[in-house]
Parts: C-alpha cells; sequence; structure tokens
C-alpha cells in the first residue's frame, strides 16, 4: 500500500493544480503463500475523477486489480504472473480484460484479451489483445493498431531491482522540493535509503527498528484509546473503504505549513 500510495502522490505532484485528479482508492489485501508461489489478490475498487479540460464536468473511471503471483519464490528462477478479469468502468462504457493465467507447460505468457462494450447499444466496439509485459493492441490482426507499448529499460536496470525508470525516481528527494515535505514522506524513510545505496545489513537493522516502534507506536495509542484520524483524506458514504482526497495536501504545502503540524516522527 505504501508503494501504491507513493505513486499516486507523485502522478498528483506532475499535474497542474487545476488539472490534478480527484484519487479515490478503495484497496484493501490479503496474500497467502502456496508451495513455491506467493500469490496476492487485491479486494475493491480504484476509482479516478478527472475534470475535463473545458471544464463541462469530469470523466470517472472505476477498475479492480487483478491477482499478482511470483512463482519460485524459495529457488529457481523468480517469474511474476498476473491473471484474472479487470473491469474498468466509465458511464455507457465497460472495458473487460481477461489477464490469461500462465502455464508451467506452456510458452505462451503474461497474454491480455479484452473488448470494449457501449453499454447503451450493448455492442463491442472495440476488441484488445496482447502481453501485459509487451505491447496492448486495439483491433483485429494484422491490421491492429498498438495503443501501449511497454517503455524502454533504463541502463543497468537488472542492478536496481528491474526497476522501470518511474520506479527508481519515486524515492529521489529533489533539492527544490525537500523544505516542501511533510517529515512523513517515506523518502525520508532511513531504510529505504539505506537499501538504496546498498548498504544491505545496515537496512535490514534499521527495518527491524522501525517495525518495532510502530508496533509500540500502536499499542500505546490502543491503550490510551486513541484511533487514527487520516489528515488528508476523508470517508464517503457509508463504506469503511471509500475516501476520498481532500486537497489540504496542497494547501499545506503552499505555505508551507508542515512544520506547524504536530505530525508524529515516524522514523
Amino acid at each position: 500500500m505504501m508503494g501504491d500510495n507513493r505513486k499516486a502522490k507523485w502522478f498528483l505532484e506532475a499535474q497542474p493544480e487545476e488539472r490534478r485528479p480527484r484519487v479515490r482508492p478503495r484497496l484493501l489485501y490479503c496474500d497467502y503463500i502456496e508451495t513455491q508461489a506467493s500469490q496476492r489478490q487485491y479486494y475493491g475498487i480504484i476509482t479516478v475523477c478527472l475534470e475535463r479540460p473545458n471544464g463541462s464536468g469530469q470523466d470517472v473511471y472505476k477498475w479492480n486489480k487483478v491477482t499478482t503471483c511470483v512463482h519460485n519464490l524459495f529457488g529457481g528462477q523468480r517469474w511474476v504472473d498476473q491473471y484474472g478479469e479487470l473491469v474498468i468502468t466509465t458511464p455507457g462504457i465497460t472495458c473487460k480484460l481477461t489477464f490469461v493465467k500462465a502455464s508451467y507447460w506452456s510458452t505462451k505468457k503474461h497474454e491480455v484479451l479484452g473488448t470494449v462494450v457501449d453499454e447503451k447499444e450493448n455492442r463491442v466496439v472495440h476488441r484488445l489483445f496482447g502481453k501485459w509485459s509487451e505491447a496492448l493492441y486495439c483491433g483485429v490482426a494484422p491490421s491492429a493498431k498498438c495503443i501501449w507499448r511497454q517503455g524502454t529499460m533504463p541502463p543497468d536496470y537488472e542492478l536496481y531491482y528491474g526497476f522501470t525508470r518511474f520506479a527508481m525516481e519515486l524515492n529521489e528527494l529533489q533539492p527544490d522540493t525537500v523544505n516542501y515535505l511533510p517529515i512523513s514522506d517515506t523518502r525520508f524513510r532511513p531504510d529505504q535509503r539505506l537499501l538504496e545505496e546498498g548498504k544491505i545489513e545496515e537496512a535490514e537493522k534499521v527495518k527491524l527498528q522501525l517495525e518495532q516502534s510502530q508496533r509500540e507506536r500502536r499499542k500505546r495509542n490502543e491503550a490510551e484509546g486513541k484511533a487514527h484520524i487520516p489528515r488528508w483524506f476523508r470517508r464517503i458514504g457509508a463504506a469503511d473503504d471509500e475516501w476520498i482526497f481532500t486537497d489540504e495536501y496542497w494547501n499545506a504545502r503552499k505555505v508551507p505549513g508542515f512544520v506547524n503540524l504536530q505530525i508524529e516522527p515516524l522514523w
């Protein structure tokens, strides 16, 4: 969840203020280990509201997350698979993508098949196919049009856990923004910084200290009857898992006002 939050925050920071989308994360997950594969199933719906440039309203998109499975977790060549049905909806249009589960006895992996349906006319308007690790096409082969392609990997990406350039830059602290960030920003997390610098043993030691500190802080708050109150999100409706971004984060950054907020140190 931490990684997902930071990606969402990075995306928000990159947008002009008048174009920033409202993000309503509804993400709960559980994970379990089966033989030598670790499977993670995410439950819930992600909702993104995008303001139209002409000011005529919003476009609302909702989608779910498919299952992620890491094979050969305890030995051998690790590889990742994604499978299940991903449904993207916006008023009047539904896109269904089937991520085909890979088989040990087949060379076919990472396949995606799908359709875009006009709900008003109840007809398929586009057909999609491809691989989630390579490219996605719209239409029918061989005349189909490529609508998405994997970006070029940065040099020496194997040395950086196979990260894309986007993932590598998530932990980067820019000199012109460091003074505008709250102390709770994960880019200040010391074990994360040590790991990036290649100091594995130090990073593991600090990580264990942080986790123990988190457990003690949670127990202390529970004993004192303190409930956690989200600062930048508020709950909407009756569902406990549906929240909306309040934009107060950006107001605090303008002053900057984080130094005036009572934020309990996390690390």
